[in-house]
């Protein structure tokens, strides 16, 4: 409990004030207090001619300023509008005050060229990005109250609008649906007790569209020949229209696998991936090289990503491999579709996606 100056004690919860009518009118200009101090020094660096440069304020106005405007925001935010205009000064000020324009120049585009969304806007992209982070997990105790709310044709209309209600015509525009959600979990496995896997993407230092084709297929050569004596296996995922698959190759097989349209590139790659733990876990041999076409999935394995369930999955069983003599190394190659191998994969791909 904190008494906020001027006010009755009220209720102050992670720096966000609480009254009892809960019409956030205290924490508003509470908020906006602490926002007009911190203004103060955009005046003092904004001076035409030994202040700043632009880039600078504006850097500092999002970590000063607009930090302390985003931070509870999807609480405060379903105050009445009338309200949280009282903020919107601020922004106005700063964006002002870091481009050095007139007083009389129109805000919104300011906003424009400072690329800086409306407050408003702004609040209702956090409370979107919030909800759908919350709907991946099931066990959150907020999930229900935003998902499963039982307050819809309770609510009067005076009453502010809870964030269940608040931002449902906006996940309906999105095109929400709940079936499509991916369900997330915390990690079973403690990070810090996980085996690293190694991961090389050495190709990857060379820009594809100012590089020769045939230098990075002298190359791919060159790091097969590295991998001479290990067990090689191949993994890609392709999507035609709302048609995802995956697949991997390897001496002994080749298999295809058709995944649910709603999946993305990024999780088929991840997900042929894992498919080639399989593989590792089945096979006889010591030493094995993955070699895969997605930077971003070989960065989420090697930057240990567990928002990703397949991440999760694959670092709990590479860290199981390894503990039972296996050699794994994730190799990046650039996506050459004139290799063999690649046209192979690309044709299971595409037969699945038939």
């Amino acid at each position: 409990m904190f008494a906020l100056r001027g006010t009755a004690c009220m209720p102050k919860v992670l720096s966000n004030v609480f009254d009892h009518k809960l019409s956030f009118i205290p924490h508003i200009k509470h908020l906006k207090d602490k926002c007009i101090k911190a203004l103060n020094l955009l005046r003092v660096l904004a001076h035409t001619s030994w202040g700043a440069d632009q880039e600078t304020l504006l850097h500092l106005y999002r970590s000063l300023i607009r930090s302390k405007l985003d931070y509870g925001c999807i609480v405060y935010g379903s105050d009445r509008g009338c309200y949280l205009r009282m903020l919107d000064p601020i922004q106005n000020h700063a964006v002002h005050l870091c481009l050095g324009a007139y007083r009389t120049s129109p805000t919104s585009s300011l906003c424009v060229e400072a690329n800086e969304s409306p407050l408003y806007f702004r609040r209702k992209k956090l409370s979107l990005q919030y909800c759908l982070k919350l709907s991946c997990n099931y066990n959150n105790p907020a999930y229900a109250t935003v998902f499963n709310s039982k307050f819809h044709s309770e609510r009067k209309p005076t009453q502010l609008p809870p964030l269940a209600m608040h931002v449902s015509g906006d996940l309906q525009a999105v095109g929400f649906k709940k079936s499509d959600v991916i369900t997330s979990s915390i990690p079973s496995s403690l990070p810090w007790i996980l085996t690293r896997p190694v991961v090389n993407v050495t190709l990857h230092c060379s820009d594809k569209s100012n590089t020769p084709p045939e230098i990075f297929k002298h190359r791919f050569y060159e790091r097969c020949h590295d991998f001479k004596n290990y067990y090689c296996i191949f993994t890609d995922g392709s999507k035609e229209g709302n048609r995802v698959a995956a697949a991997v190759v390897h001496r002994d097989n080749s298999k295809g696998v058709r995944l649910p349209d709603t999946a993305s590139i990024f999780r088929a790659e991840l997900y042929a991936i894992l498919r080639a733990i399989d593989v590792i876990r089945r096979s006889k041999e010591k030493n094995f090289v993955s070699f895969s076409d997605s930077m971003s999935s070989l960065q989420s394995i090697n930057g240990f990503n567990h928002d990703s369930d397949l991440v999760q999955k694959f670092l709990k069983d590479y860290t199981i491999l390894a503990k039972n003599g296996k050699n794994i190394i994730l190799v990046e190659c650039v996506d050459l579709k004139d290799f063999n191998v690649f046209i192979l994969m690309f044709v299971i791909c595409f037969f699945i996606l038939v």
